[in-house]
């Protein structure tokens, strides 16, 4: 099972982030000019983090991301991305050279072959966590329901080799730990034995959700895994603390991805022809936190939009609610209370795309689509 050290990866200069940058983009230009048949789909799951616009069409007013000053950056509008711009899924599509993956339940979509985006905000791994979200659950069987659209669309052989080349991105997990904070704000500290079977919970769930889209086909797993959510300026609020970060969250953090990671190990010795990658999000935003000015943020704990202690009040688009925004959101790390900005997504997607095993393990994602 691998392990991820991280040294000075995180500490090298702005010069050798900037040539990091620079092999990116080009990487980019290379997959960009490729042939479309060449290009692989990428098929996304997840919360906020990886929300590209599904939250926009779960019925729910104001729950997309559908006001300013959310996109101001980017898209000049609201996209309902939960940011000032783009999310990491939108980096990574580009790096792989496709457009933007569309929400799938954005009306007249009938082309699924470069792929789709499920991800919705609020989304758990726990039906029972947040009830009427677009949970993973709900995900997996929008997957299925377009998984028969695309046969349609192109046929059974060709849907199938679609499936299998395809890569599955996963963001999920984050809300499903943060809520056990929400409903236990007294009673600090949780016990090793609450953790444990909660934990143990999310995972056997999350497994059958791996086992649904294995079973269908699909084959490569890339996993984005949880960040430091005692670092959210949501949870500082939250929870009343002044600190840089609450170790309690971040502990149960570090526990489940450390389980998760194993986890992954097995499967791929369970389940023939199974291959993953981790991105190891968790320590990539716990360094910016703690050394934002390294990374170019001249605020890495107090959000660029939201209202109380950290702006860590969910207030940029609540009616009736006072809030305060920011100039200009590149100086901030953190978006809003629980959302990073634009230019650390860049930073992110950057390192899953062509990070060291420090970053990213086994490899990185250009690595893992280029694999057979």
């Amino acid at each position: 099972m691998h392990k991820f050290k991280h040294f000075d990866f995180f500490f090298m200069g702005r010069r050798t982030r900037n040539i990091l940058l620079t092999l990116t983009l080009y990487a980019t230009l290379l997959f960009t000019t490729s042939n479309a048949q060449d290009k692989t789909p990428l098929f996304v799951f997840g919360d906020s983090l990886y929300d590209g616009g599904m939250t926009l069409y779960n019925g729910v007013e104001g729950a997309g991301a559908e006001f300013w000053p959310y996109g101001m950056t980017y898209f000049k509008r609201p996209a309902g991305r939960y940011s000032d711009g783009r999310v990491i899924p939108d980096f990574l599509a580009q790096y792989v050279g496709l457009p933007f993956l569309r929400p799938y339940l954005q009306p007249g979509l009938e082309d699924f072959t470069q792929g789709i985006n499920f991800a919705s905000a609020s989304a758990c791994v726990l039906v029972e966590t947040r009830p009427g979200t677009i949970n993973l659950a709900r995900q997996m069987y929008y997957f299925n329901q377009m998984f028969h659209r695309l046969k349609l669309q192109v046929g059974e052989f060709e849907a199938n080799k679609i499936i299998s080349k395809a890569v599955y991105l996963f963001n999920i997990g984050g809300n499903d730990l943060f809520s056990l904070f929400e409903t236990n704000r007294g009673g600090f500290p949780l016990s090793p034995f609450l953790k444990g079977d909660y934990v143990n919970q999310i995972l056997g769930n999350l497994t059958n959700h791996i086992y649904t889209i294995y079973s269908q086909g699909g084959r490569k797993f890339a996993f984005q895994n949880v960040g430091p959510i005692g670092c959210m300026p949501s949870m500082k609020s939250m929870l009343h603390y002044d600190g840089s970060c609450l170790e309690e969250p971040l502990e149960l953090a570090r526990m489940y991805n450390a389980e998760f990671a194993a986890l992954a190990n097995r499967l791929q010795y369970r389940l023939p022809g199974f291959k993953y990658t981790i991105y190891d999000f968790h320590t990539s935003l716990h360094i910016r936190v703690l050394n934002g000015n390294r990374f170019g943020f001249k605020e890495s704990e107090t959000a660029c939009c939201g209202s109380g202690p950290f702006n860590g009040g969910f207030t940029c688009q609540k009616e009736g609610h006072s809030f305060s925004i920011c100039s200009n959101p590149a100086d901030y790390l953190w978006f809003d209370a629980g959302h990073t900005t634009d230019r650390a997504n860049e930073q992110f997607a950057s390192e899953f795309w062509l990070g060291g095993p420090n970053v990213v393990a086994p490899c990185n994602l250009q690595t893992f689509l280029a694999m057979s």
